[in-house]
């Protein structure tokens, strides 16, 4: 193992880079050493197009009309969409924080130098990576002189920017000494992510935070004149990084704990109708013609749709045959999804073949084709577990936003730094802590 290898491993470990692998052992979370290089003129489109998704989502989030026309044929089948929808009909419009990463992979764009983003996703809920993408950042920081950037590190202080926007929206909820509340898996790998955010809260703030689990909420959480109080603590902000995912809620405990927030006037990061608008269903309509201009101006949905891929239903028609018979014709083009967040859902070649011909009709309707986005492939060097591999591979960035919305306006909309994640160039999945991807960061190649 080289010196430069070995001082990486040591930086992560000691700056926390860390998480818990499947057994729970603690281990380093993998990492790249080659932070991955963009243009200045892409970087400044991923920037300034950060408030726009951000205004719009926040806008489909609470069109309620609309969520329900998209989502209910998917809910006949979805029983996970259909109990949020029952949630959504019955919740308070209140005060919410939009924390998203809207996550694009890079495509030629017939220049040598020029890489044009196209949009894969955008994650309304439980974004994670917020502490490790910061850190990940020093690590590069620290290593400038020794490692494969033809240009400048881009500053990601992700940590800081998040946390002052919690730390904003608690004082604007009003209630002294009220607290965090962080929604959390029983068990979880990626704690250390999580604990950053926590720790940063109260070292900056004096901020406290409460982790709890749907079921806990349950049990100890009450509404006191409106307010969301565990044990008789009041909670401004509740903060999602569970509730993603039907395994969140494997009782009626854990509905009925999702329903007290959502009951409640505690900011809400998501609320339940921003989760619904991250559903890949929406994602697909709101690339449809015109859509995009029920929430934005035309201006602002030229800027945003430049990034869109072909997304279609199923048994839409594209030219002489439906999207799912093309998709079966070419399944290399196409990436199968259902209305999941949290990674490993999707389903890729010849898997999308026998998924399409298992479907029934109703079924189909929970599921959407994407147009595969081709990326360029570049060597980088990536650190899983201590062992070492230099290999092909592609990068995923994501943009961190933080938008919080009153019952009368946005009072604010900003872009809160960036997420990479680097892969072997064979692998279609991009989860970190699931073991598909590396952290990485950003070099600007300047002209």
């Amino acid at each position: 193992m080289s010196d430069r290898i070995r001082e990486a491993i040591d930086f992560a470990i000691t700056n926390g880079i860390l998480k818990y692998d499947s057994q729970f052992n603690l281990t380093h979370a993998p990492i790249c050493l080659s932070p991955f290089g963009i243009n200045r003129e892409t970087l400044d489109y991923l920037e300034t197009t950060t408030p726009i998704f951000n205004e719009l989502m926040v806008k489909v989030g609470e069109d309620r009309d609309f969520l329900n026309a998209q989502l209910e044929p998917v809910a006949k089948t979805d029983d996970f969409i259909r109990r949020l929808l029952q949630i959504f009909s019955g919740a308070e419009l209140f005060h919410h924080l939009q924390i998203s990463r809207n996550d694009f992979l890079m495509t030629d764009s017939g220049q040598s130098s020029l890489k044009v983003p196209k949009q894969v996703e955008f994650n309304a809920i439980s974004n994670s990576f917020i502490f490790l993408s910061s850190q990940v950042y020093m690590l590069h920081r620290h290593l400038v002189k020794r490692l494969t950037c033809d240009g400048k590190l881009v500053v990601n202080n992700t940590l800081d920017e998040v946390v002052d926007a919690m730390a904003e929206v608690i004082d604007y909820y009003g209630y002294p000494g009220a607290r965090m509340l962080m929604v959390v898996q029983d068990k979880e790998q990626n704690i250390f992510d999580q604990r950053g955010i926590e720790y940063r809260l109260l070292d900056k703030f004096g901020i406290q935070t409460m982790r709890l689990t749907l079921e806990e909420i349950a049990e100890r959480g009450k509404l006191k004149e409106g307010h969301l109080a565990i044990d008789n603590k009041m909670i401004a902000l509740t903060y999602f990084r569970a509730g993603y995912s039907p395994n969140d809620y494997t009782s009626e405990a854990a509905w009925q704990g999702r329903e007290l927030i959502e009951q409640s006037t505690t900011v809400r990061c998501p609320s339940v109708g921003m989760q619904l608008a991250g559903a890949k269903k929406i994602q697909q309509s709101l690339a449809k013609n015109g859509v995009l201009e029920l929430y934005l101006s035309r201006e602002q949905a030229q800027k945003i749709a430049t990034s869109f891929v072909g997304l279609y239903d199923l048994d839409e028609p594209v030219g002489d045959m439906s999207a799912s018979d093309l998709a079966i014709q070419s399944p290399g083009d196409f990436v199968l999804k259902p209305q999941r967040e949290g990674g490993g859902n999707n389903f890729y070649d010849q898997d999308i073949v026998k998924m399409l011909e298992s479907l029934n009709p109703e079924e189909r309707k929970a599921y959407i084709l994407m147009e595969r986005i081709k990326t360029p492939v570049e060597n980088s060097v990536l650190i899983v577990d201590q062992v070492t591999e230099e290999t092909h591979t592609v990068s995923e960035i994501g943009k961190y936003a933080a938008c919080f919305r009153d019952m009368k306006s946005i009072r604010f909309n900003r872009d809160t730094g960036y997420l990479v994640r680097t892969k072997a160039a064979d692998q279609n999945e991009g989860g970190v802590c699931a073991g598909y991807a590396c952290l990485n960061s950003l070099c600007v190649k300047e002209d």
